[in-house]
């Protein structure tokens, strides 16, 4: 049976920790460290903001990213994406967190988080006029999904 994951903007200020987790005290970060310390440079940091009962991620560079939270059963997210559009026709995600249990080797890597992450991206981007690529700025060289 497949582990209920829901997709949201938000998420519950009781899971401040959890997200804290995802987004800085990640073991799976090593992984792409030098691509976190280059976007950091040039985007600046990611930054939990409590809006009332939900959270959300932002960057103090770029006032109109966006987050996307992959979520538990219970609510608690398991994964984030911080994107922003970049221009027009692309959508360019800056920051990506995974719960270590879904990362490659966990518990939970055949759930396949990070990709149903990027597709819930690629298919809300679909949604808005004019945008026609999907870029990640770290991670493994790959070619970039068409949005």
């Amino acid at each position: 049976m497949r582990e209920p994951i829901t997709f949201a903007s938000r998420v519950g200020a009781e899971h401040r920790a959890a997200l804290e987790r995802l987004l800085f005290f990640n073991g799976c970060q090593n992984r792409v460290a030098r691509g976190i310390v280059d976007v950091i440079d040039r985007f600046g940091p990611p930054e939990i903001h409590a809006e009332g009962e939900w959270l959300r991620v932002k960057t103090s560079d770029l006032p109109d990213v966006q987050s996307l939270f992959a979520l538990d059963g219970r609510g608690r997210p398991i994964g984030v994406a911080v994107y922003v559009r970049a221009d027009l026709e692309h959508v360019t995600v800056l920051h990506l967190g995974l719960a270590e249990e879904y990362c490659s080797g966990g518990d939970r890597e055949g759930l396949n988080l990070l990709l149903r992450l990027m597709r819930e991206i690629r298919r809300s981007s679909r949604r808005v006029k004019g945008v026609r690529r999907l870029s990640v700025l770290y991670g493994q060289p790959r070619g970039r999904a068409q949005a």
